[in-house]
């Protein structure tokens, strides 16, 4: 068998130490873990739990690149990641209050009235409130998750209402992937499952913080195991319940192809169908949806984003300059009667940026870093959903594709939270890849303005960090560019071509040549 990336030659008898080392990982890892969790009940700062949590990637390094003596089976790297896990479900969400927005989105639910209609704080709902609500971060803003998240965080109030219910689902789910990668992977099947399955930060996202984007993950992984076989419907199906938890199933459209028309276009319909109640959301009180505000200006552990937005901002404020306006403002003057008439609606681009006023005399007049960010964003999506097509349309398997528009798109996105790797990792794992493994573990920098943010509620960030975070990502990126190159490898393609090529002459090292025609 051809050795993918991240696998290693057997250990020669002058390196005694790492081997055991490496075989002794496993167990490493889950101890570190259970420190994680003991810090976390422990009432510990933020900065202190992520700071054992990235030191959790020190064994996890060593299994992942070492040998680990016996192939464990798929049964006892599932007990292993439970037992690993276990502890974090009933520990306090140290790195994220997002699972109380779930609670009160579940409680508000349960109660009978509509989740979209209301932001958290509107007086409509102060008989509901509890101490889930008083967590709740941005009360003001009414939910940002989409119907099937919804049902989730309705289900998790019937059961019980609390962060346990909701943790342990996730780290089901999280379950359920690593035996799903086990699937997806055409090499080393095992080695991948406990790759994922023992991932430091793959746990803690699922089983601390309880985020429902596992679930993105597991239903991704899903839709391109459906799409490797031919099932173009369970492939839809699958990509747009993804996009009833969050809009990330929209990605795999291009993937789907010519072949795949019918489930393409019911992958389609469900997310469209998920997209309408959060367009509507905030109807009750007249404010702008959750939705709408994070398309419009969040931003955060942005990468090369900030950089293009800085240079586009910078270029933008020079046209003010010329045109006269206020220092760091443009006119949009070609477009006054298109904003006019958008005026007020949902489609306003001024609608909740912070710092804009909707009420401003001449709508045309912009803050420039506004309105490169407006331009920057569908240009950043629309860049995404191209290379997705391209890739298939050179006959790249849909695994690899895959994991090239998510990665891709993480990357150049304007808000990069650590559970945003959650809808990748899978991918990343089962084909093989270094550069997402490397980020789960430099991510982690993310969490570094947690603790200011809990004090002053003021969220810092800091360049260098960023810069360390991005390119440790980038060259790990290169690195295993590099490592495919030097084996001669070249770019997956098709058979269906016609030019007397085998498709298993064309197919990268570590990809069953059955899973490239697929």
């Amino acid at each position: 068998m051809t050795p993918r990336l991240l696998s290693a030659e057997p250990p020669s008898p002058g390196r005694t130490a790492s081997t055991w080392l490496a075989r002794l990982s496993p167990v490493l890892v889950v101890g570190a873990i259970w420190a994680v969790a003991a810090l976390a009940y422990a009432d510990s700062s933020p900065s202190r739990v992520a700071i054992a949590l990235a030191l959790t990637f020190v064994p996890y390094g060593f299994f992942a690149l070492g040998e680990v003596g016996r192939p464990l089976s798929l049964r006892a790297v599932l007990g292993l990641a439970s037992v690993a896990a276990l502890p974090l479900v009933f520990a306090p969400p140290t790195l994220s209050d997002d699972v109380f927005r779930y609670l009160w989105d579940g409680h508000v639910a349960l109660s009978g009235v509509d989740p979209y209609r209301y932001a958290p704080d509107d007086s409509a709902l102060a008989s509901l409130r509890d101490t889930a609500w008083a967590r709740v971060n941005h009360r003001d803003i009414p939910t940002i998750y989409p119907p099937l998240a919804q049902f989730l965080f309705l289900l998790a109030a019937a059961l019980g209402h609390g962060k346990a219910v909701i943790a342990a689902a996730a780290l089901a789910a999280h379950l359920g992937v690593t035996a799903l990668v086990a699937k997806l992977a055409p090499g080393d099947r095992l080695r991948a499952a406990r790759l994922y399955a023992l991932n430091p930060l793959a746990l803690a996202e699922s089983a601390l913080a309880g985020h429902v984007d596992v679930f993105v993950g597991l239903l991704l992984a899903a839709s391109v195991y459906a799409l490797g076989r031919r099932r173009g419907l369970w492939a839809g199906l699958f990509a747009g319940l993804a996009s009833g938890v969050k809009l990330v199933g929209v990605v795999l459209l291009p993937l789907f192809g010519a072949r795949h028309r019918r489930g393409a276009a019911l992958a389609a319909l469900l997310s469209v169908a998920a997209l309408v109640p959060l367009l509507n959301a905030g109807h009750g009180s007249g404010v702008t949806g959750g939705l709408g505000q994070y398309a419009r200006r969040w931003q955060g552990n942005a990468g090369p984003y900030a950089l293009l937005d800085a240079g586009l901002t910078r270029a933008l404020e020079a046209a003010g300059e010329a045109q006269h306006a206020p220092p760091g403002h443009v006119h949009l003057t070609v477009l006054r009667p298109a904003l006019q008439a958008l005026r007020g609606t949902f489609l306003d681009p001024r609608a909740s940026l912070v710092g804009e006023k909707k009420e401003t005399p001449d709508v045309s007049d912009f803050l420039a870093g506004t309105v490169a960010g407006l331009v920057l964003r569908p240009i950043i999506v629309a860049f995404v959903l191209f290379l997705g097509f391209a890739l298939t349309r050179r006959g790249w398997p849909p695994l690899h594709a895959a994991r090239a528009v998510l990665l891709a798109g993480l990357l150049l996105a304007p808000q990069v939270h650590p559970w945003y790797l959650l809808w990748l990792l899978p991918l990343e794992v089962a084909s093989g890849g270094l550069a997402g493994l490397v980020w789960s573990a430099t991510i982690l920098l993310a969490y570094a303005p947690l603790d200011a943010w809990l004090a002053s509620r003021q969220w810092v960030e800091r360049p260098l960090l960023l810069w360390v975070e991005y390119a440790l990502v980038i060259g790990a990126l290169g690195l295993e560019f590099g490592l495919r190159r030097a084996r001669l490898v070249d770019v997956p393609s098709s058979s269906a071509k016609g030019d007397g090529e085998s498709s298993a002459s064309r197919t990268p090292a570590h990809v069953d040549p059955s899973a490239a025609r697929s």
